[in-house]
């Protein structure tokens, strides 16, 4: 029987060690990461990820895989929400000048978000469990707004 990989929160923390100095790992403000939201783009999508990872904990998510990558392209988080596997896709703006974060997940995306769902579907023999597709709309950098959106997006059949 093969486990499901569980988050690495040891290695998470390490990367951010930085901007978790000011505050303890389980119970870090929204302050404290105030200006690491402020770095790059790919910076503050990670960022939006650590904040998207907590919210859903509390949000009763169990997370069991984060950044799960293959040849196909990546998922940000998984996880399980009751007894339904969730591929969740984290989209964070600092504003809304380039529209909301969960515009940004076009049907491009919802492809291959499918494709790598499947990989991980097979990969872990998970056939015939339900599942579903979540975005986590991260908003705004001094005090984001945080929304998910269960159930954004079916897998195919796909049409042109």
């Amino acid at each position: 029987m093969r486990f499901l990989p569980k988050l690495n929160l040891k290695g998470l923390v390490c990367k951010y060690k930085s901007a978790l100095q000011a505050s303890s790992k389980e119970s870090r403000t929204i302050e404290s990461q105030q200006n690491y939201l402020e770095k790059g783009n790919i910076e503050k999508g990670d960022s939006g990820e650590v904040i998207a990872y907590k919210y859903l904990r509390r949000n009763g998510y169990k997370i069991v895989a984060r950044k799960y990558r293959r040849h196909s392209g990546e998922i940000d988080l998984i996880g399980w929400d009751k007894n339904i596997l969730v591929f969740i896709e984290v989209k964070f703006r600092s504003d809304l000048e380039h529209g909301r974060p969960e515009e940004a997940v076009n049907l491009h995306k919802q492809r291959q978000i499918c494709r790598v769902a499947k990989e991980y579907r097979n990969r872990y023999k998970l056939h015939g469990i339900n599942y579903r597709f979540d975005i986590v709309s991260v908003q705004g950098s001094k005090d984001p707004c945080l929304q998910i959106i269960k159930d954004a997006f079916r897998d195919g059949p796909w049409r042109s």
